[in-house]
């Protein structure tokens, strides 16, 4: 008690300055510092050590260099409220065998400063070499790239930089190991998301939440727009919001502060007059921010986070009132910011950040990627292909035949290969002024149909430029050694025309992109149920799968609905998500032999289809399918973690689904949690059943079918009875027959008129 007293003086103390700025409209917050860059001389006295491993830095494998003076890049960032006082570069390279001592060696980069180089001698071709580098942390910036050149030669006299044997690998257990102290910033709303998402950090955010235990759910509806918000910055990381009550926290934390429900250390804190925003920084650790969100009761709270999900870019200083957050227009269906528009052609240029990703350089240059992430309901069943108008610019080859090519993949499997010729085109092309590269380089364009098939939810185009020198004679290399290759950025990609269909449940849509509820990117037809009395499990669960919803849309869900009453008032035209323990879900009118499984403390029941195998769905491409019926029903009683998720109908509303996160037990909610952020789980969850247990995921498709979205009547036809040649067969004959008879009267009826007329001329 005396510390939790102690702790609520030195907070108490430290927000005396903005008590009046709380409590009139008119006062002017009082800032004490200005806002300033970190300086070194603001550190702590001790030293954080931290590893990135190249295997968190997106590397699954080795990473290879091919070829002499190729490159390999590696890239990472540097938090703002960290300064980098040491750093070096641990890594294990294999070269290749064939490389010679002396005049072959590897140099590595920091932001293209030469950190060091690493000789290759006698006796270590072909092995394995542990190299520890140092790093200058003069060079580093906000975000920082290391390169790896090889410099590769295999003969004294003469080489071929090409030559296929030379080579080397590093391996992803490489990693760079950094010491870091922490800076302290001024408390100004000007930094966000900083320093409670830095967009610098590319690892997953973790970002603690906290409020009084007086809390009822339209505030925790305000927690979960704000997880929405983060979740839509993270991105690509992921995001994990642990919630916590009456917990100072020990790290940059959300706040959620109410006049009538304030947690234990900021019981003190003045009353406000409405919906703020306010920065602090910790009361016992001055590295530590506290972002303050701020209201007299909940629907401020709401008010408050709408305003910081869709106007950081107004605020500045410590504090800030949110006045009023309006929607002037309302979102349509699938609109997410994330999402590949399907109504127009798509300019490449609108798939990257910097059109400088379009371009690259060197003989074996590093691949052009871009991600596309698609709606997973568009219907491309038995399309001829996407059409995808192809621009790209090069350095032209000595002659047509030089073995140069661009290859092109979609989600790493080969689609086409394009010839690179001395004019620096392929197919149709005419001359155009190039902007990055010289002027007498040439443009290339090609129309490519992206085999349907090979489009899922999201994916990962790569368009891959090989170079090949050409040598005269034995020695005489006249390829130049420096080469550059563009894709246009109005290169365009056309997804339009494609209508929007899918079978469901589909648990695989739900776990790669949150579908059904993310085809509104607002999450306006969204309801969430969680039990009257939830634990904190269930609305920890809420927020990370709110900000899963974030970041699959890119937009925070601002009108999402979040209830503990199975009203079908409230639930007729919405798609459901319901979480909880087991006994809190069977309060659904949900007819029980739709119910694919129950559980209830330590007993399990679950239905399975006729042959007992994890379901199989590709990812994005609407199935047509056989309905699977339970064939088997097992019951057991067994105690340790187990979780599942289920999909079937809504009992409410046709073509509307309810989706249900599950667990016998409350803490066992945090294997949903886990293996939604985990890829390599993720691609095992399909069908209408998802169970979850260790590190197992198991998948099945049993239950009744239903199909959301709208197809042509000719198309819908023939989708559903593809599957029924024979009957479709016989249903083309039986029309043929029909259309023969009919025709046949009408023309012997035509016939009868004629003699009847000719014989009255007569």
């Amino acid at each position: 008690m005396k510390i939790k007293q102690k702790i609520q003086t030195i907070s108490a103390l430290m927000l005396g300055l903005s008590a009046s700025a709380l409590t009139g409209a008119q006062t002017t917050p009082v800032v004490t510092e200005p806002l300033r860059a970190p300086l070194a001389s603001d550190t702590l006295s001790a030293v954080i050590q931290r590893e990135l491993p190249f295997s968190q830095l997106g590397f699954q494998g080795s990473v290879g260099i091919q070829g002499s003076e190729a490159s390999a890049y590696i890239g990472f960032g540097s938090r703002l409220d960290e300064v980098i006082a040491q750093a070096s570069l641990n890594f294990d390279v294999t070269p290749s065998p064939a490389l010679l001592a002396l005049v072959s060696h590897i140099k590595i980069y920091l932001n293209n400063e030469l950190m060091g180089v690493v000789a290759i001698t006698d006796g270590q071709q072909g092995k394995k070499m542990n190299i520890s580098m140092p790093l200058d942390p003069r060079y580093f910036s906000n975000y920082n790239q290391i390169r790896f050149e090889l410099i590769g030669n295999t003969h004294k006299t003469c080489s071929n930089p090409n030559d296929a044997s030379i080579w080397a690998e590093i391996s992803q257990s490489s990693h760079v190991a950094l010491q870091v102290q922490k800076t302290q910033l001024q408390s100004d709303l000007s930094l966000l998301p900083a320093p409670f998402f830095d967009p610098r950090d590319f690892g997953r955010v973790n970002l603690p939440f906290v409020m009084g235990d007086e809390y009822d759910l339209a505030a925790m509806k305000a927690a979960g727009v704000l997880a929405s918000h983060f979740g839509a910055l993270s991105q690509w990381r992921g995001a994990q919001f642990p919630l916590s009550f009456d917990h100072l926290p020990e790290r940059h934390a959300v706040v959620f502060v109410t006049n009538e429900n304030k947690p234990d250390f900021l019981r003190d804190f003045p009353d406000t007059d409405g919906p703020r925003l306010q920065m602090i920084t910790h009361p016992t650790n001055p590295y530590v921010k506290l972002l303050l969100v701020i209201g007299r009761d909940s629907a401020d709270l709401n008010t408050a986070v709408q305003g910081l999900a869709l106007g950081t870019q107004l605020f500045t200083g410590p504090m800030a009132k949110i006045n009023a957050v309006k929607q002037i227009k309302p979102r349509v269906p699938y609109d997410a910011p994330n999402w590949i528009d399907t109504s127009r052609p798509i300019a490449f240029s609108e798939l990257v950040e910097q059109r400088s990703q379009l371009q690259v350089e060197g003989r074996t240059p590093p691949p052009i990627r871009l991600n596309l992430n698609l709606a997973p309901d568009l219907f491309t069943w038995q399309s001829r292909g996407i059409p995808m108008d192809l621009s790209y610019r090069y350095s032209p080859p000595m002659t047509d035949n030089s073995g140069s090519r661009l290859s092109l993949k979609i989600n790493d499997e080969f689609i086409e290969a394009f010839n690179l010729t001395t004019k620096g085109q392929g197919g149709e092309s005419t001359r155009i002024r190039v902007p990055l590269l010289d002027d007498g380089m040439l443009n290339g364009h090609d129309r490519v149909r992206i085999p349907a098939f090979k489009v899922g939810s999201k994916n990962n185009m790569a368009f891959e430029f090989g170079f090949a020198s050409v040598t005269e004679g034995n020695c005489q290399v006249t390829q130049p050694s420096k080469q550059y290759a563009v894709i246009d950025g109005s290169s365009t990609i056309d997804f339009s025309g494609f209508p929007h269909y899918i079978e469901m449940p589909n648990l695989r849509a739900f776990a790669t992109s949150g579908f059904p509820f993310t085809r509104m990117a607002d999450l306006s037809e969204t309801v969430v149920v969680v039990p009257k009395s939830p634990s904190r499990d269930a609305l920890q669960t809420f927020l990370n799968l709110m900000g899963r919803f974030g970041a699959d849309t890119g937009y925070p869900g601002l009108n999402v609905t979040l209830t503990h009453e199975w009203d079908p008032q409230h639930l007729k035209g919405k798609d459901i998500l319901s979480i909880g323990v087991a006994p809190e879900l069977q309060q659904a009118a949900v007819d029980a032999d739709q119910v694919n499984l129950v559980m209830q403390a330590g007993q399990r029941q679950i239905r399975l289809p006729g042959r007992n195998e994890t379901a199989q769905s590709k990812e994005g491409v609407a199935t047509s399918g056989q309905h699977r019926d339970a064939a088997d029903w097992v019951s057991v009683e067994a105690g340790g973690t187990f979780a599942a998720i289920t999909g079937l109908e809504s009992p409410f509303t046709k073509k509307r689904s309810l989706v249900t996160v599950m667990a016998a037990e409350p803490q066992a909610l945090s294997l949903v949690d886990q293996a939604l952020t985990d890829a390599g789980k993720v691609e095992f969850m399909s069908g209408s059943v998802v169970t979850l247990r260790n590190q197992e995921v198991a998948s099945y498709q049993v239950g009744k079918r239903y199909f959301v979205g709208k197809l042509p009547v000719w198309q819908l036809v023939w989708y559903h009875f593809s599957n029924h040649p024979v009957l479709v067969a016989s249903l083309a004959a039986l029309l043929v027959v029909i259309v023969t008879i009919v025709l046949w009267r009408v023309l012997r009826r035509i016939a009868a008129k004629r003699l009847s007329k000719g014989e009255d001329e007569a």
